[in-house]
């Protein structure tokens, strides 16, 4: 896989880009807290990146709030709309209306850092063959710390980059960056999938032989989950997502029951040994706190791949790869 343009940075000045620079389209799906949008596309229309570079494509996915009040009267960004539910599939609505030869991806309720696209166009510029950039994602609590029981285990758990990179080969979409060729060649993501949707997508620029970096110097913020109510409610979306992606797979009987006595076996060692560092809960209280979020987030994906086990669901049997849907005739415009 090559890329479009493997100009390597001004070594005078690391991270940052010589002349010559790509276009930019940035997509933000959004279902509601249009709030949280406001600020993000703020964010990115305040980048230090030149501003004629940059086009910012806000797909409102079945949204109750009104999106286009969130957004401001500016050409670069771009109000489009997906009525059916679901991110990968309001991310794929926006790809035939790229023109840009780098695809940004980040969430509504990211803050993105001003130097977020500099940094990660830097790292996609870095060497050749790279197909794909997964930058950092930093929580932000709502104290400044962690304090409820879920931002202890977002604290410790949440969003490892760089691991995803290494030994899953992913990044999750609040923060990749890849260039429009890379998109056409193996396609947008699979839209049936609720969750882990940027695994197999970026499980599947890996197989084509695509160049995964991870740039620790492209930033954006993300809002840590404080309630039970969020958190349950995520933790399911993914054990549900992996589950999608498994049962795509051809995955068996065996393969779900395996799952859940794992996560059962994970569950009583962080019992006795929590996996969270000690920062992360310096009182006993606070250890108490994770040790009940951890449990819960155990319990709820023994139940899905346990009932997955014993009451198979019927679904696609294999992996239908999504056919590229990037306009390469916009570049430029």
């Amino acid at each position: 896989m090559t890329p479009p343009d493997q100009t390597t940075r001004d070594p005078s000045e690391p991270g940052r880009l010589p002349g010559g620079l790509p276009r930019v389209s940035v997509i933000v799906p959004v279902h509601d807290g249009t709030a949280l949008l406001r600020t993000c596309v703020q964010a990115l229309l305040a980048q230090d990146y030149p501003g004629d570079l940059i086009e910012v494509l806000v797909v409102d996915n079945a949204s109750t709030e009104d999106v286009a009040a969130a957004l401001p009267p500016d050409p670069r960004v771009r109000l489009l709309h997906e009525p059916v539910p679901g991110s990968y599939r309001a991310r794929n609505a926006a790809l035939p209306h790229v023109r840009g030869e780098v695809v940004a991806f980040t969430d509504a309720d990211c803050r993105p850092h001003p130097d977020w696209i500099t940094r990660g166009v830097a790292a996609l510029r870095s060497q050749p063959d790279v197909a794909m950039v997964g930058g950092r994602v930093d929580l932000v609590f709502r104290e400044g710390h962690p304090v409820t029981a879920w931002e202890v285990y977002e604290a410790a758990h949440a969003f490892p980059q760089r691991d995803y990179l290494a030994k899953q080969h992913f990044a999750v979409t609040a923060n990749v960056l890849t260039w429009r060729t890379t998109l056409e060649e193996v396609g947008g993501f699979d839209a049936r999938l609720a969750s882990r949707g940027d695994a197999e997508w970026g499980q599947r620029v890996a197989r084509s032989g695509g160049k995964q970096v991870y740039a620790d110097d492209a930033v954006v913020d993300h809002p840590a989950r404080a309630t039970w109510k969020e958190m349950c409610g995520k933790t399911l979306r993914v054990a549900r997502g992996r589950r999608d992606v498994d049962v795509s797979r051809s995955r068996g009987r065996r393969h779900f029951l395996g799952v859940a006595a794992a996560h059962v076996r994970l569950g009583v060692v962080g019992l006795a040994r929590p996996v969270a560092a000690k920062e992360f809960r310096p009182t006993p209280a606070a250890t108490l706190r994770y040790v009940a979020a951890y449990s819960t987030a155990r319990v709820l994906f023994v139940g899905v791949n346990l009932a997955t086990g014993l009451r198979p669901r019927s679904g696609p049997r294999s992996v239908e790869v999504p056919e590229p849907v990037v306009n390469s005739q916009e570049v430029g415009r």
